[in-house]
């Protein structure tokens, strides 16, 4: 398989998929196109060697040709760009409600944490794929995004900016019991837990 040619047809920008890019960061970056990797045999995806291998490298070892090659990574551009137009990066990807930022306000007091940032991650894990941390982190890391709200800053990852992307951080009080509710647009199913989610 000849990646210059397929290199060659593919824009060098950042948002852009190359053969050469090792199959476990595209996925992290990019969850969307995981569905359409599989589409196509590329059953790798979260296998242990993904971190390892280029998307070249497990396409070539699972027999696909050249043009079905460059049709993949053609239509998982394509994904992407489908990604970006809907969700402007000029908008944080995660939003609390002024009762979420209250709550975590009151739970940093009481751990002697005031002035400290709210860290959100949506990590590997949990019963439905994936599922959300909560944490206070002094500042925000040189990956991450940050902003402003109800008096509270903010961290994410960059890098999970498309898990996270809509996704409502709320505080609900209820007989039940009271705790945090996360509502993500992006989500095709769940756990009965709410804090774990599929977004294939």
């Amino acid at each position: 398989m000849a990646s210059e040619s397929v290199s060659q047809t593919v824009s060098q920008s950042s948002e852009q998929i190359r053969g050469d890019m090792l199959i476990g960061e595209i996925v992290a970056r990019h969850p969307e196109v995981a569905p359409i990797f599989l589409k196509y045999g590329l059953h790798c995806v979260g296998c242990r060697v993904s971190p390892y291998e280029t998307i070249e490298q497990g396409s070539l070892g699972h027999g696909m040709p050249n043009d079905v090659f460059s049709q993949m990574i053609a239509e998982a551009n394509s994904k992407i760009g489908q990604w970006r137009e809907e969700n402007p990066s000029s908008s944080n990807a995660v939003e609390l409600t002024a009762s979420a930022a209250e709550q975590v306000k009151k739970i940093m007091k009481t751990e002697g944490k005031e002035g400290y940032g709210l860290r959100v991650e949506a990590v590997a894990g949990g019963c439905a794929g994936y599922s959300y941390q909560m944490d206070f982190e002094q500042a925000p890391g040189g990956q991450d995004a940050s902003f402003e709200t109800h008096g509270l800053t903010v961290f994410y990852a960059k890098s999970a900016e498309k898990l996270l992307a809509g996704t409502v951080i709320d505080y609900r009080e209820a007989l039940q019991g009271s705790g945090f509710v996360m509502r993500n647009p992006n989500a095709k199913s769940a756990c009965g837990c709410g804090e774990s989610f599929n977004v294939e």
